[in-house]
């Protein structure tokens, strides 16, 4: 049988009445893949005549990147298979594709095809692996840009807190630290409400976490006219077993979001035991508020509550509280709120802890009820934070001899005294790479060198050029400008050291050297340089693409106006948008999206091959390139091999009016700064010129670059 007309009177009639009732796509065809007939599901989700569809083979109405297969499979089943199994996108009039899986049957020199529509599904699945992309997004924005600087500076602050200070100064740096882990508690919540991160079940002492969990939100709730008083019941123990860090987070998240019920009045935390002499026990909190509150007349709650009458009600801050209640559930406990009619709130939870089986049971605090004052002495440092400070100062030496590191950290020594070299490289040679220069322009010629110093000991008094002219210099190159210098100098006066910290010493050795102190004073500042440049790369880099940000871009491209307006050499720049990137995030959704300009950014970052350029991401889809040195010439061509670059990655945009893949938009402009007259303006000329250049870009049909002229 080779077409329809042989089919008898009975089996056409069958095939019509299956053709007429079926909700999935039928088609017949010949071997070719021309279409001999259709049904009715074909006009309407397509939107497709079926006598049109008769003139139609079925590679015309599929995806262009599913063509291939489509042919592949046809040939296999007019061959060899007697069915087969597969998937591609149908056109429909509508301008859009339908997901299709078929199930094509070589039956007598005909193709029998019935398709199942699963755009809905696959439409499902997308918006899941977007939801999961912008998840993961979420948590790694806090995890990384957030959290890690956090924990960087509980290291700094206990670095800080090994230097003589006075005792006021103590106070502030205490109060700072315990802040920052409040805000640490904070971010772990966060990150637990997502990802159901744990903490250890250790032994605590519950009256200190409770009251660590508070004294950070003393100052803010006396600055609110607010007070907030303790009462823990005194058959307590002072030791429970448990998670501390999670109750920290329940206690200081409940109180923080009862603060915010309270224009001025009191919140009240109420702790108290279930019967502690059983292994496992239940303690339970109550947070309450009274006084004037900013709603008025009753009329809503700020939070997700039942009120007298049993009614639910919830608002634009209920999350608070469900991360408060997912927070009490990972303890095993339950979390309720409630609101009466003269505006006070309750909040009540408990928790499951466990005896603490190593101590004998203590009754507490004498004082069972006490207001808490003004936090300002007696921080509780921890023994693993202490531990982990004493790493940080010793973490060059680790380093090394356990071979994690190609190369010890190199030092720069300065001094036109060959003795004074001698003795510090002698001294140092064993921990550090160690370059010694007898004269200021000798330093400043190797301090350009890669790899730059690590380090700087730089002897102030030296003929021609001195250690302060030395460290300024130093200080105006990007490349060096981070180089701690410490000062070499048989002076100690207020004057000098001032002077110095203009020109950007951090610290000064005096002459005779005591050797203990300079390996000491080496080690604290290379410890402060290493997290500094974890704290920088956090905060200079864009999450996604890992390209620079427009902070580091903004901060670049001030740096380098100036040095090409002293050294007289031109300076390009690139600005890069991509043709019709709403559409395409329309089309295939937002996880798409950001890997599409993931792999873009990837491209151009590959394209800048000199140390000096910069590519950035400078918002949304569009993305921004310096390159120092280089006239308007070099920077077309660096254009248009980024342009070429990317239309060869063929990455699909099949609702791009200009064509079937992603495309680019260009503007070039490039500057020549010969004196101070002609660069008042610069920055802002140059990126004006740069975006003017890239809007004729769009202009003119955009896949394309325009270099502004400057004539």
């Amino acid at each position: 049988m080779n077409n329809l007309f042989s089919l008898s009177k009975q089996s056409r009639q069958l095939l019509d009445l299956f053709f007429t009732i079926s909700t999935e796509f039928l088609c017949i065809a010949d071997e070719r893949g021309a279409i001999l007939q259709t049904n009715q599901v074909w006009e309407t989700k397509l939107g497709y005549l079926n006598p049109d569809l008769y003139d139609k083979n079925l590679i015309d109405l599929v995806h262009p990147n599913d063509v291939p297969n489509l042919i592949l499979g046809l040939k296999k089943l007019t061959g060899e298979k007697e069915s087969l199994t597969l998937t591609t996108r149908l056109h429909s009039n509508f301008d859009s594709y339908l997901f299709v899986t078929w199930q094509f049957k070589w039956v007598d020199g005909l193709i029998f095809c019935c398709g199942k529509d699963l755009t809905e599904l696959y439409q499902a699945k997308k918006d899941a692996e977007s939801a999961n992309f912008l998840k993961n997004q979420w948590i790694s924005i806090l995890s990384n840009e957030l959290k890690e600087p956090l924990e960087s500076l509980f290291l700094f602050f206990e670095l800080m807190s090994k230097a003589n200070s006075r005792s006021d100064q103590k106070t502030c740096l205490e109060n700072i630290h315990l802040s920052s882990s409040l805000l640490g508690n904070l971010i772990d919540g966060l990150l637990t409400n997502d990802s159901k991160t744990g903490h250890d079940v250790i032994v605590f002492d519950f009256h200190t976490t409770v009251e660590d969990a508070i004294i950070p939100l003393i100052a803010s709730a006396k600055r609110h006219n607010i007070a907030i008083e303790l009462s823990i019941h005194p058959k307590i123990p002072t030791t429970v077993v448990g998670d501390p860090q999670r109750l920290k987070q329940i206690i200081s998240y409940l109180i923080l979001n009862a603060m915010k019920c309270l224009e001025q009045g009191k919140i009240f935390l109420e702790a108290t035991p279930e019967n502690t002499d059983k292994s496992v026990f239940k303690i339970y909190f109550n947070v309450k508020t009274s006084g004037i509150s900013p709603l008025k007349n009753g009329l809503a709650d700020p939070f997700l509550f039942t009120d007298a009458t049993g009614v639910t009600m919830a608002n634009n801050l209920s999350f608070g509280l469900e991360l408060v209640k997912t927070l009490v559930e990972t303890m095993n406990g339950k979390f309720s709120a409630a609101w009466d009619n003269e505006n006070n709130y309750d909040f009540s939870f408990h928790v499951l802890l466990l005896r603490d089986e190593s101590q004998k049971l203590k009754n507490g605090r004498s004082v069972s009820q006490h207001i808490l004052p003004m936090y300002n002495k007696n921080l509780r440092l921890k023994d693993d934070e202490l531990t982990a400070l004493e790493q940080i100062v010793n973490d060059q030496t680790q380093l090394t001899s356990s071979g994690v590191l190609d190369q010890r950290p190199k030092i720069l020594v300065v001094d036109d005294s060959t003795k004074n070299t001698q003795m510090l490289a002698e001294a140092l040679v064993e921990k550090y790479d160690i370059t010694v220069a007898n004269s200021g322009k000798a330093a400043l010629a190797m301090a350009t060198q890669k790899p730059v110093p690590d380090l700087i000991l730089l002897d102030l008094s030296m003929p021609e050029m001195n250690g302060f002219e030395v460290s300024k210099q130093i200080q105006l190159e990007e490349s060096t400008m981070g180089i701690p210098i410490i000062f070499l100098t048989t002076l100690s006066d207020k004057e000098n050291k001032a002077h110095g910290a203009q020109t950007g010493a951090v610290d000064f050795i005096s002459k005779p050297f005591d050797l203990p102190n300079v390996e000491q004073k080496i080690k604290y500042q290379l410890a402060l340089k290493h997290y500094r440049e974890i704290l920088s790369n956090t905060t200079d880099t864009d999450a996604l693409t890992q390209l620079a940000n427009r902070r580091r871009f903004e901060e670049m491209l001030t740096i380098e106006i100036r040095k090409a307006r002293r050294n007289n050499t031109p300076l390009s720049m690139i600005r890069i948008d991509i043709d019709y990137f709403k559409l395409y995030n329309e089309t295939y959704g937002r996880a798409e999206g950001d890997a599409c300009l993931q792999e873009v950014a990837g491209t151009i970052k590959k394209t800048l091959k000199r140390a000096g350029d910069l590519a950035a991401r400078w918002e949304g889809e569009e993305f921004i390139c310096l390159l120092p040195d280089t006239n308007l010439k070099g920077a077309a061509h660096i254009a248009e091999i980024i342009r070429k670059t990317v239309v060869n990655l063929s990455i699909p945009h099949q609702t791009s009016p200009i064509n079937t893949i992603i495309t680019l938009s260009l503007g070039v402009a490039t500057g020549v700064y010969l004196d101070k007259s002609t660069s008042e303006n610069s920055l802002t000329t140059l990126f004006t010129r740069s975006e003017t250049a890239l809007i004729r870009a769009k202009k003119a049909g955009r896949n394309q670059l325009f270099v502004f002229h400057n004539d």
